[in-house]
């Protein structure tokens, strides 16, 4: 694995201190409850995270995107309710509020997905495969990841995750870079030791 996702467990630790979370474990068993299809009510995540109620109230107004009857709909990048980016796990479809939450999610998860989305710029279809922490395959390949440093834990997607899509080609993400000069952009091969 490459050096920016290094980096990136560094940023994660750090940003989830600032939301309150010690480790990542009790969202992932957030995420794991998500993953069954359906919306958390509000009590079964705050007794998952196992916060005190001024931690976890904190966290879900944060961290979380509730529906109209109160109950947990997305969680900290995985939502059941559609975003630009499509993830397949196990036949069920979930999305993502950018495109390293697919990759990250995989992992932590030790699921097989297949994520789906388009290059913002040209709307070029792009799809990954991963297992686990492995890439299985990237179509086109090699692949772009665009960033920002400028995650502000009150508002996650519009500081990150809107900023973070996937390009399929250098020259569109060049012309984000022209666009978004505090960004950078990486390559998929920074995130994974792509499988022959």
């Amino acid at each position: 694995m490459g050096n920016f996702r290094q980096y990136l467990n560094r940023e994660l630790k750090l940003k989830f201190s600032e939301l309150g979370i010690e480790n990542r474990d009790s969202t992932i068993k957030v995420h794991k409850e998500l993953l069954k299809g359906k919306p958390i009510t509000k009590e079964k995540c705050l007794s998952i995270l196992n916060l005190s109620n001024a931690k976890s109230g904190n966290l879900l107004e944060k961290a979380a995107e509730i529906d109209l009857e109160g109950n947990i709909v997305a969680f900290l990048g995985l939502s059941l309710i559609p975003t630009k980016h499509k993830l397949i796990i196990e036949n069920k479809t979930f999305y993502t509020w950018c495109v390293i939450d697919a990759i990250l999610f995989t992992e932590w998860l030790d699921v097989t997905s297949v994520t789906h989305s388009n290059d913002p710029i040209d709307n070029t279809p792009i799809e990954l495969k991963m297992k686990g922490n492995q890439l299985i395959s990237s179509n086109p390949y090699p692949l772009f990841v665009s960033w920002v440093e400028s995650m502000n834990t009150c508002d996650i997607r519009n500081s990150l995750c809107n900023h973070v899509s996937f390009f399929a080609s250098d020259t569109t993400s060049n012309q984000w870079l022209k666009e978004n000069a505090n960004g950078k952009v990486i390559t998929i091969d920074d995130f994974f030791e792509v499988v022959k």
